[in-house]
C-alpha cells in the first residue's frame, strides 16, 4: 500500500463512491543522476468540489513502497488543470524506483522510474518514439516499450499528439478513437482536453508509468508546420467568437502558441526550465544527451518546397541564434568532459534527404541549410566526433550516415503519410 497518507484540504467534499481520481496514470521524467519528476493528475469529476486537492506523493527502492526514500503533500490546481508535479530529489544514480500518489485514501497506480547513471555506465538503452496520431490507430508500439524492463529512458521526439479534428487527418469513428473535443483544438481549454484524453490510452498511459520520459514538442502539439510567429495550420484574425462573432480566423496565433504551450508544460512530465524545452543529460562518461526546440523557439517561416536559394539563406535559421550558440557550446563541452558519445535529440530530419519528401523537405533542416552547415562546421573545426542525431517526424525509418554525424529516424506510433 502507499506510505504517504494525504491530509484532506478544508472543504473537501466526499468522492463520488467507485470513482478512481487518478484517471490519466502516472508519469515521470526528466530525470538526472539524483532527482526525476514525477506527474499525475487528480481529476476533480471524482469530487464535487473545484478548489485545490491535496495529493500525497512517494517513492521507494521497492514497489510496495516498504523502503521510502521520500515522501511528500502537493496541492493540484484548478489553474493548473489539476496536474500534479514533484521533483523528487536525494536520489542515488543509476538506480530505479517506484513511485505512487494518493489521494482521500485512493491510491494511484505504482509508477517505476530511474536515475540517470553515474561515471561508471558502460552502456544505456533507449526507446525512441514520436509521432502518434490517436484516430488513425492504436498505439501499440507503446505497450511493446512497456513491456521492456532494460530502457534507462524514453526518447520522444514530438508529435505526442495531433491537433486535428476528426476527419481532417485520420477518422477514429470505426476504432472508437474520435479526438476529444471533435474538433480543431485552439483554445486552453481544447489542448487540456485532447492531452487528458491521450493519457486515457491503456498504451501510453503503460509506456509513462514504466519508464521515464524525455521529451521535447514538435508541431502538432500546437499546430502543423507551426514556427515562432506562426504555423500553416492556424488562420490568424477574429475567431467565431470574438467580438461581433463573425470571425472566421482561430484568433492570434501568440495566443494559441501560449495555450499550447502552457498545455503541455502541464501534462507532461517535464521539468520546467527559464531557457525553454532544450536541455542536456549526462549518462555518466559514457553519452551526453542534448535535446534540441527545433519548432517553435527560433525558428523562421519555412519556405517554399523548390525555393532552393531560400532555404541557403544564411538570415534564415531553425534554432535561432540563442539555441544554436547553446547547442555548439554543449558539444564543445561534450567534448572537454571526455564524454564518449554526444546525442541529439530532436525533430525534423537533418540529412538532405533531396528527392524522398518531394524536391526537398522544407520543413526539415534542408529548408534551414545555413544553421545546419554552421554544426557541421563547428563539428569539423573542433574536431568533435561520435555525434548521433535521434529524429522523428516522417513517419518513417531511416539510418543515414555523414561526415562527422550519424542519424537515426524513428518511425511513427501511429499515424498515416507524414504530414
Amino acid at each position: 500500500g502507499c506510505a504517504a497518507s494525504a491530509l484532506p484540504h478544508p472543504g473537501a467534499a466526499a468522492r463520488a463512491e467507485g470513482e478512481s481520481p487518478f484517471l490519466h496514470g502516472v508519469a515521470s521524467g526528466d530525470p538526472l543522476a539524483d532527482r526525476v519528476i514525477l506527474w499525475t493528475r487528480v481529476s476533480p469529476e471524482a469530487y464535487r468540489m473545484g478548489a485545490a486537492i491535496r495529493v500525497g506523493w512517494w517513492i521507494a527502492r521497492d514497489p510496495g513502497a516498504k523502503d521510502v526514500v521520500a515522501r511528500g503533500e502537493v496541492d493540484a490546481l484548478p489553474e493548473r488543470d489539476f496536474t500534479v508535479k514533484v521533483d523528487a530529489a536525494g536520489l542515488t544514480p543509476g538506480h530505479a524506483y517506484h513511485y505512487g500518489f494518493v489521494c482521500e485514501g485512493v491510491a494511484s497506480p505504482v509508477g517505476r522510474t530511474r536515475t540517470l547513471p553515474d561515471v561508471s555506465v558502460r552502456e544505456v538503452r533507449f526507446a525512441l518514439a514520436s509521432c502518434a496520431n490517436l484516430p488513425q490507430g492504436f498505439f501499440n508500439a507503446y505497450a511493446c516499450i512497456a513491456s521492456r524492463d532494460d530502457l534507462d529512458a524514453v526518447v520522444h521526439l514530438g508529435d505526442y499528439l495531433y491537433e486535428y479534428g476528426n476527419g481532417e487527418y485520420g477518422d477514429g469513428t470505426a476504432l472508437g478513437r474520435v479526438p476529444d473535443p471533435i474538433h480543431e483544438i485552439v483554445s486552453l481549454e481544447d489542448y487540456r482536453r485532447r492531452h487528458a484524453q491521450y493519457k486515457r490510452d491503456p498504451d501510453l498511459r503503460a509506456a509513462h508509468a514504466r519508464h521515464p520520459w524525455i521529451a521535447v514538442w514538435d508541431d502538432h502539439e500546437s499546430a502543423n508546420d507551426a514556427w515562432k510567429d506562426g504555423a500553416q495550420n492556424h488562420t490568424e484574425g477574429a475567431a467565431p467568437g470574438d467580438a461581433n462573432g463573425k470571425g472566421k480566423g482561430e484568433g492570434a496565433w501568440a495566443a494559441r502558441r501560449l495555450a499550447a504551450i502552457r498545455a503541455y508544460h502541464e501534462w507532461m512530465p517535464i521539468r520546467e526550465l527559464p531557457t525553454g524545452l532544450f536541455r542536456t543529460f549526462r549518462f555518466g562518461g559514457l553519452a551526453d544527451l542534448v535535446m534540441l526546440d527545433t519548432r517553435i523557439h527560433g525558428r523562421d517561416a519555412r519556405v517554399d518546397r523548390n525555393d532552393h536559394a531560400g532555404a541557403a539563406d544564411p538570415a534564415r535559421s531553425l534554432l535561432g541564434a540563442e539555441q544554436t550558440a547553446w547547442l555548439l557550446e554543449a558539444l564543445s563541452a561534450s567534448k572537454r568532459a571526455g564524454t564518449r558519445w554526444r546525442l541529439i535529440g530532436q525533430q525534423v530530419v537533418f540529412a538532405p534527404l533531396r528527392g524522398v519528401f518531394g524536391d526537398f523537405n522544407a520543413d526539415s533542416w534542408d529548408g534551414y541549410r545555413a544553421n545546419r552547415a554552421a554544426i557541421l562546421d563547428h563539428l569539423e573545426r573542433e574536431a568533435i566526433d561520435d555525434v548521433v542525431i535521434l529524429t522523428g517526424d516522417v513517419h518513417s525509418a531511416w539510418a543515414l550516415d555523414g561526415s562527422r554525424v550519424v542519424e537515426f529516424v524513428a518511425p511513427a506510433v501511429s499515424a498515416d503519410r507524414a504530414r
